[in-house]
């Protein structure tokens, strides 16, 4: 029994979904014929509508009227004189414009007078310049002038070796003569540290000024900061603003006989024999006075 129960539920569970679409085909055939019924019935009224209607007539083509323009109206033309009679005015026209024309001359004319002009320019310009044996005898004065000038310069140059050697023979007689070491070791054995203060010449020394040296009878000066504490040896060139500081009385000092044209000259504390005229230097005795 209960077998048969459940296989009449499994084929129950199989035919119930299978008929399902076969009940609805059959619901859905009615609606479709009627549906099709009415097409055809809407189909057949305007079938209807249609026989009941007049023929339409064709309409007539209209013939398409033509464009119409408005030509303008002949205008007289004006009368052209004849050719030749035009050519014929502009040639006696041309003719009485050169007939007003200046005339001009001939060519060969023409090369004459351009000729005389050159010729009076180069008169002109002879005439202007200075006569020629004037010129050539300053040429000859200048030439004579600078012969003579270079042999003054030769002669010149020719003595002032004579006296540059005449000078080097007499400052190696001097250095032969004076030693400025034996000079300085003579002068601090004989005199003390304070020997300045009894002479008249160092009135006013205090001591080392940064930025100032002491000359004996000048007093405190001025110097350039470039120059400060620098030294120079024999052969170069003492600055010129050194030069007035000099020692006169070289005897005083136990200094040598200076050369004629040279002179004893203090910086700092060191003596300079140098020429007066440039500022050469032949002897130096540094670090003189011993303070």
């Amino acid at each position: 029994m209960k077998r048969s129960l459940m296989v009449a539920a499994a084929l129950a569970a199989f035919v119930v979904p299978a008929a399902t679409p076969l009940t609805a085909l059959a619901q859905d055939a009615p609606s479709r014929e009627a549906r099709a019924e009415a097409r055809e019935q809407r189909r057949e009224a305007r079938a209807e509508r249609r026989a009941e209607r007049p023929a339409a007539q064709p309409r007539a083509e209209r013939p398409t009227p033509p464009v119409r323009r408005e030509t303008p109206a002949p205008q007289p033309r004006a009368e052209r004189p004849d050719r030749p009679a035009v050519r014929q005015d502009r040639r006696e026209d041309r003719q009485e414009r050169r007939a007003e024309r200046p005339s001009r001359p001939a060519a060969p004319e023409i090369r004459q007078d351009r000729r005389e002009d050159r010729r009076e320019n180069r008169q002109e310009r002879r005439e202007d310049r200075p006569n020629r044996p004037e010129n050539r005898e300053e040429r000859r004065e200048n030439r004579q002038e600078r012969r003579e000038d270079r042999r003054e310069n030769r002669q010149d140059r020719r003595e002032d070796r004579q006296e540059r050697r005449q000078d080097r023979r007499e400052y190696r007689e001097f250095r032969q003569r004076f030693d400025g070491a034996r000079w300085r070791q003579d002068w601090s054995r004989r005199h003390g540290r304070d020997w300045w203060r009894n002479d008249r010449r160092w009135r006013g020394y205090s001591g080392l000024r940064v930025g100032f040296y002491f000359a004996p009878g000048y007093g405190y000066y001025n110097v350039p900061r470039n120059y400060w504490h620098q030294r120079w040896s024999v052969g170069e060139y003492l600055p010129s603003i050194f030069w007035r500081y000099r020692l006169d009385d070289w005897r005083t000092y136990g200094l040598g006989y200076p050369p004629e044209g040279t002179r004893w000259v203090l910086v700092d504390n060191h003596i300079y024999l140098i020429d007066q005229y440039d500022g050469y230097i032949i002897d130096v005795i540094y670090d003189a006075w011993r303070w």
